[in-house]
């Protein structure tokens, strides 16, 4: 799922972050103030690093098989986690790659630091730096779900000499991104207003019947019970809360990116019923990019790799195997 806020060039926020994403953080709050109290390695494979003072969870799937085809980073939505692309994840190492998924803070089970900078070219710096950290040498593919999109489109851009292909699953793309353009929406400016609106959110209480609503709507149809479990367990984790409310306030772009630069192998593949964030919305960003593949999943909504699984892989290995 993903509502991401930040401004492009031609003054326009993206539409969400007042709607969709306030009221995840209200369904979703926890008392404020407190910091990550997650549960130590929530899966086998989970590890955890520290970059740049945040502590990042992240999920490795090893190939399966003696050659190693190539490695992969998947980058999760607004509200996800590396669940978003565990059977993804799986098939890849069953194929011969290496996969990787991380938790983008404050989601997933990294970091809840309340004032982190959560900008689209600060994670993209993050992850990066994360990558050469604990894979130094490697060359990656990129694929980012919505929010992460705009992270790995940022990765790419910044970093093209490390990576080999991108992958953009219902993305929230962004035409340019200038880190002098940036105002701080009225509402945050008024002081204690964070904690006003934390206040409130203590008052809602999580239920399963609010999150499978939700998760309903970015997938199209009725999630499983393990779905709506798997989606609800991190985002009740203490500090969560707050620190979506501080992207708002802590949000500050580090570097300035043309969409029309991206010079790497790319494919983008949306749903045909995709509510959250439409092709039509960002068809505009797509056409600055030449020769991005574009595929439209029928029948899909927000989530293809998760609701429509055998028709996106094959999708996207015909893509790897193509390039």
């Amino acid at each position: 799922m993903n509502k991401l806020f930040f401004q492009t060039r031609d003054g326009r926020f993206l539409r969400f972050f007042f709607t969709r994403s306030l009221f995840l953080v209200l369904l979703f709050a926890v008392v404020p103030g407190k910091i990550l109290a997650s549960p130590n390695y929530p899966f086998p494979n989970s590890r955890y690093i520290t970059i740049d003072g945040l502590k990042l969870h992240y999920r490795l799937w090893e190939s399966s098989n003696d050659e190693l085809r190539g490695n992969v980073i998947m980058v999760h939505g607004f509200g996800g986690s590396t669940y978003s692309w565990e059977e993804v994840a799986d098939s890849l190492s069953q194929l011969g790659y290496r996969a990787l998924a991380v938790d983008v803070p404050p989601f997933g089970y990294s970091d809840r630091a309340p004032r982190q900078n959560q900008s689209v070219t600060y994670r993209a710096a993050l992850l990066n730096a994360f990558l050469n950290q604990q894979f130094p040498g490697e060359k990656w593919h990129l694929a980012g779900h919505s929010m992460g999109g705009a992270i790995v489109q940022a990765m790419a851009l910044l970093y093209p000499e490390n990576y080999q292909s991108i992958n953009f699953v219902g993305a929230a793309l962004f035409s340019s991104i200038n880190p002098q353009e940036r105002k701080l929406p009225l509402v945050f400016r008024i002081p204690g207003s964070t904690a006003f609106i934390g206040n409130i959110a203590e008052s809602w209480i999580i239920k399963p019947g609010r999150v499978e609503g939700l998760i309903e709507s970015a997938y199209g149809q009725k999630p499983a019970p393990s779905q709506v479990r798997a989606y609800m367990e991190p985002l009740s984790i203490p500090g969560t809360a707050r620190a979506i409310l501080n992207s708002a306030r802590y949000s500050d772009e580090i570097h300035q990116l043309e969409a029309s630069d991206l010079s790497i192998p790319a494919i983008a593949i949306w749903g045909a019923d995709d509510s959250w964030v439409s092709y039509e919305s960002r068809r505009t960003v797509v056409e600055q990019i030449k020769g991005m593949e574009l595929i439209i999943i029928e029948g899909s909504g927000h989530n293809p790799m998760e609701t429509h699984f055998n028709e996106f892989i094959d999708i996207y290995i015909t893509f790897l195997n193509n390039l």
